[in-house]
């Protein structure tokens, strides 16, 4: 059976002459194509400079595209470019305009591509700036209405813009020996973030791909989620590059909702109440606030500054609504510009004495499949069998990775020792001296936890044009 003849497009510019006229007849122009000053004008000009090419579906039955609709390698990425350095920043438009027409000009980009079966460079570093867009776009946008952003279409969009990528990496190893690739495979880890599949993909890496750094970081992301560690989690997402936390935080409704349930039950007393400040810094929340209001969400009574976990008040709402995060995403962006943040100029982690040499992941075997499926792992020279959501209570120390039980909070898990007058005793005791345990050589719980937290938010993200928002609890960008 004879192949099909290689097609190879002809078109220099970023979109086709005949479909500029036809879309201009049709009053089919965006206003981002128009030429400036007359998009207010009954038949608006078309500028060529400006004019993208749009995704359109294959009609039924059409014959093989003409050469002169379809851009070259080149061209394809200079349109691409232009997309994130011209159309991305604009502050003439609200970011939801901004994203659909980007997205819909990507998906004609990658329609091209595949016709005529771009391979190597090109096509690679369009799919790395396709991704880091759909990552930016699902976080900037958590917040807006249905009708402005349809959240499952981006991650179709994106999941597909992945698997594209990876494969790509895989077949042409000698073009990506100096890209980012690394960066792109922890990106696939943190989006993905509790799939085996995933983790058994990252496992599965080159030896120099998974030891890098940020590799690393996103292995043990993705194993602390697998063990259900919510404190680890949230400890070393601080640490994450900005792309790579707007990646995970789709993820974190979820984690902390987790989070909740098990400390409803370990910590589950009529006397026991658990500071909202604490709180705060275990899970990532931005402000004591928004803590309560999460915590009020699962059934939970939080008032005066204090939470009180009762397992027979939690509740699972059907939806969590997600918001933006500043400690663990918005810190992170600084002076970087969007443009910036595409481009990958700002994938940087955000703290370099972190290390991980201690905790490097060498082999992977899984001993099952289907549901009941384990991964195992080499770790500090030990077999280790990872379990998904487990082990979260013995990792509910409030300071690092201390493995000291937690004192002065609640006494449930010691439930074996004394009588019950004793424990109740006890319990009282605890709660009483959440906010007053000092002495000699120790600090106030609060205190170290705040110290714990902010020696954790070190960035290290490289400069660039002018800021897109201002700085502070405005989110930094200047329009929703």
């Amino acid at each position: 059976m004879s192949e099909e003849p290689e097609i190879r497009g002809t078109c220099q510019d970023m979109c086709p002459e005949q479909e500029r006229a036809a879309r201009h007849g049709e009053r089919r122009l965006h206003r981002f194509e128009m030429v400036e000053g007359t998009e207010q004008d009954r038949h608006p000009l078309v500028d060529p400079s400006r004019c993208v090419k749009e995704y359109s579906r294959p009609a039924a039955g059409k014959d093989i595209i003409p050469p002169a609709e379809l851009r070259p390698p080149q061209v394809l990425l200079c349109t691409v470019d232009y997309l994130v350095n011209r159309i991305l920043p604009r502050e003439d438009a609200y970011f939801s305009e901004v994203y659909n027409f980007i997205s819909d000009r990507l998906r004609a980009v990658r329609q091209d591509m595949v016709v005529q079966r771009v391979k190597g460079h090109a096509c690679i570093a369009i799919l790395e700036k396709a991704v880091r867009f759909h990552v930016y776009a699902a976080y900037r946008l958590c917040e807006s209405s249905i009708q402005q952003f349809d959240p499952h279409l981006n991650s179709q969009q994106l999941e597909n813009c992945l698997t594209w990528l990876l494969k790509e990496y895989q077949d042409d190893r000698q073009a990506v020996a100096t890209g980012n690739r690394a960066s792109m495979e922890a990106l696939y880890l943190l989006y993905c973030l509790g799939s085996h599949d995933a983790l058994q993909h990252g496992l599965t890496l080159s030896k120099s791909t998974r030891q890098s750094r940020v590799v690393q970081l996103a292995l043990q992301v993705h194993l602390a989620q697998l063990r259900g560690d919510f404190v680890q989690l949230f400890r070393l997402a601080r640490q994450l590059p900005y792309i790579h936390s707007c990646a995970v935080h789709r993820h974190l409704a979820s984690v902390r909702s987790w989070a909740l349930q098990v400390m409803s039950t370990a910590y589950s007393s009529k006397v026991c109440r658990f500071p909202l400040s604490h709180l705060q810094c275990l899970l990532g929340f931005d402000d004591e606030a928004e803590t309560a209001e999460f915590c009020r969400q699962h059934g939970l009574n939080a008032v005066d500054s204090y939470v009180a976990f009762r397992k027979a008040d939690f509740s699972s709402p059907e939806k969590v609504q997600p918001k933006f995060s500043q400690c663990l995403v918005d810190d992170k962006l600084h002076e970087c510009t969007l443009p910036d943040i595409v481009n990958g100029k700002a994938d940087k982690l955000c703290s370099k004495d972190t290390d991980f040499s201690s905790q490097l992941v060498v082999t992977a075997k899984q001993t099952d499949s289907g549901p009941n499926r384990r991964t195992n792992i080499m770790k500090g020279g030990e077999d280790v069998q990872v379990e998904p959501l487990t082990g979260a209570i013995g990792t509910l120390s409030l300071v690092g990775y201390s493995t000291e039980p937690t004192p002065a909070i609640c006494n449930n898990m010691n439930t074996s020792q004394g009588t019950r007058q004793s424990r109740q005793e006890q319990n009282v005791t605890h709660s009483t001296s959440l906010v007053t345990t000092e002495g000699p050589g120790l600090e106030s719980r609060s205190g170290r936890l705040s110290a714990a937290c902010e020696g954790e938010t070190s960035y290290d993200i490289p400069s660039g044009g002018a800021t897109d928002g201002q700085r502070g609890p405005e989110r930094p960008w200047s329009r929703p």
